[in-house]
């Protein structure tokens, strides 16, 4: 397997057409999106023995920056994920019909796609909001003739991701203020609270919470890999340690600035530091 190469290149400047989707309570209008920047590209390309060790098939991921392409100054901005299948490794030169005949008859079931779904069917708003999907099959001068692409187009809501080391720089007060916020973003509001939506970013982190300064707003995001539940979870102090928001006592990181002697940290019975 090569997660090295890159497929997604020069699609800049170009734009994507997504059809009107009325499958409610998913209601999207045929609409336009220019890409202006690629954001990172991840590849798996396999090789025959990985097909046929079911490992397959051999596919790339891109995340995009774009805009409306209908009106230049209008400031909204989107991501888009574009799935889509790429050659088995060795096979790039070969003939399109030989290409061809590696496309697969099902496009793979994407989590990402799923959870975004979910979360809008449920109307949960603490998640960027799901602005359309797409899929297709690739044309003859394409990798994989007859293989698939699927788009997935997503806000890009207000704020950045969380900066654990200004987090851990800023007063107790401030530190809780957020660790308040982002349990009410898990938990308030029952029929639209994140932890009964089912799924959760594979990987918590700080870079899975976009926090907005100015207005003190926040949103869950990372779904590309997303962890699907049987049943709903319930809220747990672990929480705020699997997105940086408290430390191990015994073991704590010593963030830039905010040395041990001057923190205003405060450690629990519990052993933790909040």
């Amino acid at each position: 397997m090569d997660s090295s190469r890159e497929y997604l290149d020069d699609l800049e400047g170009t734009q994507v057409t997504f059809d009107s989707v009325a499958e409610p309570p998913f209601n999207f209008p045929a609409q336009k999106w220019m890409i202006l920047e690629k954001l990172g590209e991840d590849s798996n390309c396999l090789t025959k023995e990985d097909i046929a060790a079911d490992l397959g098939p051999s596919d790339t991921s891109g995340k995009f920056l774009c805009r409306p392409a209908t009106e230049e100054d209008d400031n909204r901005r989107a991501f888009l994920r574009i799935y889509q299948q790429v050659p088995i490794a060795g096979t790039e030169a070969k003939k399109a019909a030989i290409r061809a005949r590696q496309a697969v008859d099902t496009p793979p079931d994407h989590p990402e796609l799923r959870a975004f779904r979910t979360f809008m069917r449920l109307d949960c708003d603490v998640v960027p909001r799901l602005l359309g999907y797409q899929q297709r099959r690739q044309d003859h001068d394409e990798g994989v003739p007859g293989g698939y692409i699927t788009y997935i187009l997503w806000e890009k809501v207000a704020g950045e991701s969380l900066n654990l080391t200004e987090f851990w720089r800023l007063p107790f007060a401030d530190r809780k203020a957020i660790r308040d916020k982002f349990r009410e973003v898990y938990t308030l509001t029952e029929s639209r609270r994140f932890l009964l939506c089912g799924y959760m970013p594979c990987m918590a982190g700080e870079s899975k919470i976009i926090y907005d300064k100015s207005s003190g707003q926040m949103h869950i995001c990372g779904f590309k890999l997303a962890s699907e539940f049987d049943e709903p979870q319930q809220w747990d102090d672990i929480n705020y340690f699997l997105y940086g928001l408290i430390q191990p006592s015994d073991s704590p990181f010593y963030w830039e600035g905010t040395p041990p002697e001057t923190a205003d940290w405060i450690q629990d019975v519990n052993g933790w530091t909040w």
